[in-house]
């Protein structure tokens, strides 16, 4: 299975845009992976954004705190035990020490690029069954990457 890092003629994300949301997280192959499936499926995922390493699944505002009980309900446990990070709006945002325009940039401020654009102007909420179905599944793609096994189908 082929899957590309980067769809290409997607443009940068403002990196407000990534940190003004709620969002869970995953490595980079496990959120590609995940997207590739759902496609497969045919199920939404909401807005997505890459950078660097890690791939962001942009949540409804105030979804982010539901997600681990989520999770649990769904018989995944706990989140970070899979690799799978779960960050409110505003998580992250750390304000820079005077003369750090000067400073080599952080590779935390690596610009970001759409995956999947937002099409609304915010991603899955609790009141949508997609959400359930994302969670699932990138739990599952966290857990095989654990694993060592090759991404489900």
């Amino acid at each position: 299975m082929t899957v590309p890092s980067v769809l290409p003629g997607f443009c940068p994300v403002p990196l407000g845009t990534l940190l003004d949301s709620d969002r869970v997280e995953v490595r980079r192959p496990v959120g590609l992976a995940s997207l590739a499936r759902l496609d497969r499926l045919g199920r939404p995922s909401g807005p997505v954004v890459a950078r660097g390493d890690r791939v962001a699944f942009l949540l409804a505002p105030d979804t982010a705190e539901a997600v681990p009980e989520l999770l649990d309900w769904l018989g995944w446990g706990a989140g970070p035990v899979l690799g799978l990070t779960v960050s409110p709006a505003g998580a992250g945002r750390v304000p820079r020490p005077r003369g750090a325009e000067e400073a080599p940039p952080r590779p935390e401020d690596r610009p970001a690029v759409w995956l999947r654009p937002a099409a609304r102007a915010t991603g899955l909420d609790l009141c949508s069954p997609d959400l359930l179905r994302l969670l699932d599944c990138l739990a599952d793609a966290c857990a095989r990457d654990l694993m060592g096994l090759a991404p489900a189908r």
